[in-house]
């Protein structure tokens, strides 16, 4: 057997064996970053398929690989879709105190996307990361090739830009 040819098969099946331990987390970070289910379902089930036509042998940490393959992906999608929108801060004038706590996992879905589109894209993937995906800062950093001061600065200020506005509104 080709020793190259070993070292990808088992890389591929370490790559099944984290999207089988790690599906939950990946989905719920592709439903918050898509917000429709059925594309978080696409994307990861593309991910799936790419994995087995890459040379995964020379990857370091697969889950950090995984991530940063699905967060490009969802990337990717949204272009494509042209669904990045920017939103302007105050669209949180809008937010009333009910909204605060949503009964269901859409409009949950739908108030955590309004709060993330009022903050800077680089900060707002940090937060999706470290709260939808579960993944460490140090995570994060690999993932979106970074220094890892400046993943924990990205949340840091994201939370502090949400925290400010919702304050603004009488809502925190």
């Amino acid at each position: 057997m080709n020793l190259k040819k070993s070292t990808n098969e088992d890389s591929l099946a370490q790559a099944e064996a984290i999207i089988a331990s790690e599906l939950q987390s990946l989905y719920r970070y592709a439903c918050y970053r898509l917000g429709e289910r059925e594309a978080a379902q696409d994307v990861i089930q593309e991910l799936y398929l790419k994995l087995h036509s890459q040379k995964l042998g020379e990857v370091k940490d697969m889950r950090c690989y995984l991530y940063r393959a699905l967060s490009n992906s969802c990337t990717q999608l949204l272009r494509d879709r042209r669904r990045i929108e920017y939103v302007d801060v105050t669209s949180l004038r809008d937010l009333q105190a009910e909204d605060i706590a949503p009964t269901n996992y859409e409009q949950e879905q739908a108030l955590i996307a309004r709060l993330l589109a009022a903050i800077p894209d680089e900060q707002s993937e940090v937060i999706r990361l470290h709260l939808h995906g579960e993944c460490t800062f140090t995570e994060i950093a690999e993932i979106l090739d970074i220094p890892l001061a400046t993943a924990k600065s990205r949340y840091r200020y994201g939370i502090e830009h949400l925290r400010q506005e919702l304050q603004k509104q009488n809502l925190f």
